[in-house]
């Protein structure tokens, strides 16, 4: 175990200044009468000093806290790592979101008592451990001065419900890890899988209807939260009020540091909280690299940022914050900007018009005929690389599914110098369909002077179509980027229909979403004239 925390100290560029002493198996009551798991990682156990609390569903293992617990309690704070409630030796049922507002709460306050907390309380974690953050940050009393989080956001709904689709790849995924993590040799099955490159769920699972049948066809059981995602199938349905933590922003009065991945499945939703947090008048940095979900580059920047804030905010440390909150890292680049906000005020938006000929330039289109192909949810159009929860090629070699029939691509001419795209990037699409039901997925491309298109950012849009083959505009929002777009090369853009199974596929009809069975084909069309000018519009940045 030593080993395990002297490796992981080192790899995270930690330098230890305090003995840890490790007290496991403490169990913290809920006023329900609930018991939460919890075991401390104290730096300062014989004096009071600042404590960082830390909420995880996937359980307080030695593996998990070597990353977290342990360095933070190396640096001299004390550490509270605590299971979710329903977890691993946690009592109760879980049921996410929903109850880590008052049990982070009430661990709060348990904290507040203990001879070893001075007063002053931090958080940590990245993804469902951030949401945990999220869930106290309005309602946490003063004694809690300084958050940091990494690859989260502050309402789920918007991940799971993507785009008004079902974003069934990573929701059924971390539906089937949540629901397995705690049977016997979960750990070992997980091992191998990663060993044999096997995946956890089949090519053919993944194809099963009806969706409100996959956690017993899948996890092998019935989940009952996966039940409640299908039932209540858009993010704007009330049951999901009580867990979007993002309405409480304006009331957030602490300092929170961000570590975010151009390439992690949460971004777009995490710069919104950013940009809301600031315009808050929030003390909240960010610092966004070429990340996935899991990387350990983010765990590194999240580890570091954090340090200095808590030493700020928890210790009264003189060492002054950066001098600007945004700190982002080019994409093709080893180089790192700085901005006062975002997006950048430095930013300009272009508009790159969709063009007769599958061509893309700057230019009005001309009054011209729709492109049309056909989208068959029997036969989906696929994902290829984008962002996602497991650790997969995030930009990858697009040739394949371009040559695909139901994909149509918009090319530019070649760039004539160098150029920085940095900030959100949306589609504005003119559009018609044969069905009531169409789902359209917009992918900006980078494609060099071999011809290798790559992409950069995506998003899908579902759309309900008001009357058949009648144009209506679309507002597709992609992924925010930092990219750099070398001389020579072109921008691509992407329409299609599916990105299967990141989302789930439209199959045309009207049938709510855990019901539907019945497939079918539908002509897309994409207008591009002066009265329905298809776009892609573009944040260009000085370079």
């Amino acid at each position: 175990m030593q080993f395990l925390f002297r490796m992981m100290l080192k790899k995270l560029g930690v330098t230890q200044t305090h003995p840890v002493t490790i007290r496991k198996n403490i169990s913290v009551r809920m006023p329900d009468g609930a018991e939460l798991a919890t075991d401390l990682y104290l730096g300062s156990p014989d004096t009071r000093a600042p404590a960082i609390l830390i909420r995880s569903p996937y359980g307080i293992s030695v593996l998990l806290a070597a990353g977290m617990a342990y360095p933070l309690a190396a640096s001299g704070y004390n550490v509270v790592m605590q299971s979710c409630r329903g977890t691993f030796a946690s009592t109760g049922r879980f049921d996410p979101h929903h109850d880590e507002q008052r049990d982070g709460l009430a661990t709060i306050e348990w904290i507040k008592q203990q001879p070893w907390c001075d007063g002053a309380i931090g958080t940590y974690g990245p993804s469902y451990l951030g949401y945990t953050q999220w869930a106290v940050a309005a309602a946490a009393g003063p004694e809690v001065k300084a958050m940091g989080m990494q690859a989260t956001l502050a309402d789920f709904s918007l991940m799971t419900y993507m785009g008004d689709s079902f974003a069934l790849e990573n929701a059924l995924g971390w539906t089937h890890m949540v629901n397995t993590m705690q049977k016997p040799n979960a750990m070992l099955r997980l091992l191998l899988q990663r060993l044999t490159k096997r995946p956890a769920i089949s090519a053919a699972q993944w194809r099963l209807l009806p969706l409100g049948s996959l956690d017993e066809k899948v996890a092998g059981n019935r989940v009952d939260f996966w039940q409640d995602w299908m039932q209540h199938d858009t993010h704007r349905d009330p049951w999901w009020a009580p867990m979007n933590h993002r309405r409480t922003i304006p009331q957030v009065k602490r300092s929170i540091t961000m570590a975010a991945g151009w390439y992690d499945i949460f971004l777009p939703f995490q710069m919104e909280d950013f940009a809301a947090l600031r315009a808050a008048g929030c003390d909240a940095r960010i610092t966004i690299g070429p990340w996935r979900h899991q990387d350990f580059g983010m765990g590194h920047a999240g580890m570091h940022e954090s340090l200095a804030l808590f030493d700020r905010q928890l210790r009264g440390k003189p060492a002054a914050p950066p001098e600007k909150p945004v700190k982002l890292q080019v994409i093709g680049t080893q180089e790192w900007r700085y901005f006062d906000q975002w997006p950048p005020r430095e930013a300009r938006a272009e508009r790159w018009h969709l063009q007769p000929g599958r061509m893309l330039s700057q230019q009005a289109a001309p009054d011209s005929a729709p492109d049309t192909y056909r989208y068959d949810p029997a036969d989906p159009t696929p994902s290829v690389g984008g962002p996602a929860l497991d650790m997969v090629p995030f930009s990858v070699d697009n040739t394949r599914l371009e040559a695909r029939a139901d994909v149509i691509t918009y090319t530019s001419e070649p760039m004539t110098r160098q150029r920085d795209i940095i900030g959100p990037v949306t589609a504005e699409l003119h559009v018609s369909s044969t069905a009531p039901s169409a789902d359209f997925f917009v992918r900006l491309c980078d494609v060099d002077a071999n011809g290798v298109s790559k992409n950069v950012c995506d998003g899908l849009q579902r759309v309900r179509i008001d009357a058949a083959n009648t144009p209506q505009r679309v507002q597709v929002q992609c992924w925010p980027t930092a990219y750099r777009v070398a001389p020579g090369h072109r921008l691509r853009v992407q329409v299609s229909s599916g990105a299967f199974p990141r989302w789930a596929r439209n199959p045309g009809g009207t049938e709510p979403i855990a019901t539907a069975t019945r497939m079918q084909a539908a002509t897309q069309s994409v207008h591009h004239s002066a009265a329905q000018p298809s776009a892609i519009i573009l944040p260009f940045v000085d370079s």
